[in-house]
């Protein structure tokens, strides 16, 4: 019984003896792991720290990325090209040589959205191989390097466009723009389309569902078969409840115009609406403030619209204010004669070049639709003063535009039937 129990006190002596063992094995080992680990360490650092090595490992970077780089930059509000080329990390020296080559060119002065493609050499410091200024669709200005003068030299390449005439026609679902759309056709186009018909139809009431349109416009092809730029509308048409309402384009007195059936210019002293899409929210007399919450006379009709819709001049005219205008926010005002004026309210910001003095067409986008000064959303507040007094533009009796005769209503009528003609051929081959 003495045995059994000594040899019991024995073997667990021994576990002990083992686990002491292992734990004192793991604790040298994991000792002599670290000290070799902050050895190896040391000795990378002291090869990344080699200068040579350094230098060695740049030149590989280098030249694993391409030496020459093409950038494309879209001019934004308030960039010169002085600005551009520092954002791009051009240096002082190869700016001055840049600016002065292209002093008194199309680079003085650049518009929003305006595209600048630049070819450089990124070996340090960064050299421009070429520049080239889109002026417009069909024309870019290529600037190029001369190495043996070290100078730039500008060359203007014209691309040779193919017209293209195009026929679409549509109900009208929910909205002409969004019916537009749904045929390709380019907003630009669409924007015309609502201008010259803005003389005589309010786009909000006028347009019922089921109604439709048709349309004959130029587009401009490039040599990839790439639409580049859109034309006139040749001719226009409105079927409402019923009712059509045919436009088209002729050329009088070197200028052209659209006309009615009978030979009529479309055009008014002032549009009916000067934006499009836009329901009428509050229209002129007396309402009760809206942000005030006292009973006054609104002195102008107001368009609610999304934010950002473009604004059109009623009428040629010379714009006399584009600012602040306290309640009524960011505004433009404009003299169409000695007769009258318009004001337009609560913009969100003004058209490109819209400023004081700026001499305005009828249908030029002034502005976009928003919510400055003391308005509780979106809106245009659109303003008409006859000879000094504010007046209701929805009713407002003005006179109709040119009504062409003699021998003019005569090759009008030839223009007519051309055009009813390629309608029918294009109408037929599609």
């Amino acid at each position: 019984m003495k045995t059994q129990l000594i040899i019991k006190s024995l073997k667990k002596y021994l576990q002990i003896i083992i686990i002491i063992t292992l734990v004192i094995s793991g604790i040298v080992v994991n000792k002599i792991y670290n000290n070799y680990k902050l050895s190896e360490l040391n000795e990378l650092n002291k090869i990344t720290k080699n200068i040579y090595l350094n230098k060695s490992l740049l030149s590989i970077f280098d030249t694993l990325e391409p030496r020459y780089q093409n950038i494309k930059y879209k001019v934004l509000p308030g960039d010169t090209f002085e600005k551009i080329l520092i954002s791009l990390g051009i240096n002082s020296k190869e700016k001055k040589l840049v600016l002065k080559n292209l002093k008194n060119t199309k680079f003085d002065k650049l518009y929003e959205n305006q595209i600048i493609n630049f070819h450089v050499d990124r070996k340090v410091p960064i050299r421009i191989i070429n520049i080239t200024l889109e002026i417009t669709k069909s024309k870019n200005l290529i600037v190029s390097r001369n190495i043996s003068k070290n100078k730039f030299e500008l060359n203007l390449i014209e691309t040779n466009l193919k017209k293209k005439i195009i026929y679409e026609e549509t109900k009208i679902a929910n909205s002409l723009y969004k019916s537009a759309i749904d045929l390709n056709i380019p907003a630009n186009v669409i924007i015309d389309f609502a201008r010259i018909y803005g003389f005589q139809v309010d786009f909000q009431r006028d347009i019922w569902r089921n109604d439709s349109f048709q349309i004959l416009y130029e587009k401009y092809l490039n040599d990839k078969n790439e639409i580049v730029n859109t034309g006139n509308i040749i001719f226009a048409n409105l079927i409402l409840q019923g009712r059509e309402y045919p436009l088209y384009l002729f050329k009088s007195e070197n200028k052209y115009d659209h006309y009615d059936n009978r030979g009529q210019s479309i055009k008014k002293t002032l549009m009916k609406t000067p934006v499009n899409g836009a329901r009428l929210s509050s229209s002129f007399g007396k309402r009760k403030h809206p942000i005030l919450g006292f009973t006054k006379l609104h002195t102008g009709t107001d368009f609610a619209a999304p934010k950002g819709t473009p604004i059109m001049a009623s009428g040629d005219g010379v714009v006399t204010k584009a600012s602040w205008c306290g309640g009524g926010g960011n505004c433009v005002k404009i003299k169409h004669n000695s007769i009258y004026q318009t004001v337009y309210a609560h913009m969100s910001k003004f058209g490109r070049n819209i400023k004081k003095g700026t001499r305005v067409k009828q249908g030029q986008i002034i502005g976009y639709v928003g919510s400055t000064g003391m308005s509780t959303g979106p809106h245009l507040h659109y303003e008409v003063i006859e000879n000094g007094k504010k007046v209701n533009s929805q009713k407002l009796k003005l006179p109709s535009g040119k009504t062409l005769k003699g021998e003019e209503r005569k090759q009008f009528e030839i223009v007519k039937l051309k055009t009813n003609v390629l309608k029918s051929e294009l109408i037929f081959n599609d």
